[in-house]
């Protein structure tokens, strides 16, 4: 492995996984800065069962996690022991669907549903910062994957992994939730490859996507696998799951990159990689735009770790996004951009 691009660990030759410390981050409409916190599961979702579309399947959510075995493709199947909750209702609790505990965390109201998809290693701790932003803006979920954050591990039987796989975790867990969408895709590195992923599987269920710094299929230098919580991850299969992409058609897609993607953070060290392997992540991120005729790409003054680095600006294309989708107005570059120190191109 050549490298991982990530929010919480190095892209060197060996990841080291581990929390992100949240920096202080001053959010779009605020005017102090705010410490994010780990979140913390509401009273109502730690009681509280939901419903699915399947009516003999059953979600189960639950506050603390607890040893499962779960499957690597769990299908969309839970069962309900009471009502769906209403879609504005938000929630922070372990889903349990097929086998798979996932924390999961939604609130938030809008026609669409906005998921967050942490990058490599990275948990919904990284996303605090700025969840409260994007939840004024739309409804919105944010998620640990089996073994990260506040989700159970998954047992330690050397299966590995792919974004394929991870995508139908996902999918399952928001089906037990009963999370129907329509929804938007934000994936943050690899977390682009989950939410191409997801795309490529769900179309008829996705109104736009934002790929931030995300990794793209078939990079010649991330290598074949990386490390998440005791298991590889299969990077030429991940790549092979969004299935060329996907192609979006006129699906509106914002790409947001950052000004400096050798290096997690601006004043940080950078990754040590060659000049030419960034070369090529640029290239690649440039190259995102030509998945759909409605695309616009923005370079925010940042490192890898966007949402740390530069959230107003990250928070802006959300809303941008949504905006488009709820007018079906084109995506269109704009002065705005100029105030959060970016760059849309």
């Amino acid at each position: 492995m050549k490298r991982a691009r990530h929010g919480t660990v190095r892209r060197s030759g060996t990841a080291v996984l581990g929390f992100v410390t949240l920096a202080t981050v001053v959010l779009a409409g605020c005017s102090g800065a705010a410490r994010p916190k780990a979140a913390q599961p509401s009273s109502s979702a730690m009681a509280t069962t939901v419903g699915t579309q399947t009516p003999t399947s059953t979600p189960v959510l639950s506050p603390a996690p607890r040893a499962t075995s779960p499957s690597a493709r769990p299908s969309a199947r839970a069962t309900a022991t009471a009502s769906t909750p209403p879609s504005a209702r938000p929630f922070a609790a372990v889903v349990t669907s097929d086998g798979v505990r996932q924390w999961l965390d939604c609130a938030g109201t809008g026609p669409t549903t906005l998921i967050v998809v942490p990058g490599l290693g990275s948990t919904t701790a990284a996303w605090t910062g700025i969840l409260p932003a994007l939840r004024l803006i739309t409804r919105t979920c944010v998620y640990d994957r089996p073994g990260l954050g506040r989700s159970p591990s998954r047992p330690a039987d050397g299966r590995v992994l792919d974004a394929g796989g991870l995508e139908e975790e996902l999918w399952s867990a928001l089906q037990a939730a009963g999370e129907r969408g329509p929804f938007v895709m934000l994936g943050h590195s690899f977390g682009g490859l989950v939410a191409r992923a997801f795309v490529a599987a769900h179309r008829s269920a996705i109104r736009g996507v934002l790929l931030a710094e995300s990794v793209s299929p078939g990079d010649p230098t991330t290598g074949q696998f990386w490390p998440e919580a005791g298991h590889l991850i299969d990077l030429k299969a991940s790549g092979v799951a969004t299935r060329g992409g996907p192609p979006l058609g006129a699906l509106p897609l914002v790409v947001v990159s950052a000004s400096r993607p050798d290096a997690d953070h601006l004043t940080g060290p950078t990754y040590g990689q060659p000049p030419a392997d960034t070369a090529v992540w640029v290239r690649l991120q440039r190259a995102n735009l030509l998945l759909s005729t409605d695309a616009i790409q923005v370079i925010a003054h940042s490192g890898h770790v966007l949402q740390q680095d530069s959230p107003a600006a990250l928070v802006e294309a959300a809303r941008e996004l949504i905006s488009a989708i709820r007018t079906g107005n084109p995506l269109v570059c704009s002065s705005v951009w100029n105030r959060w120190a970016a760059t849309c191109v």
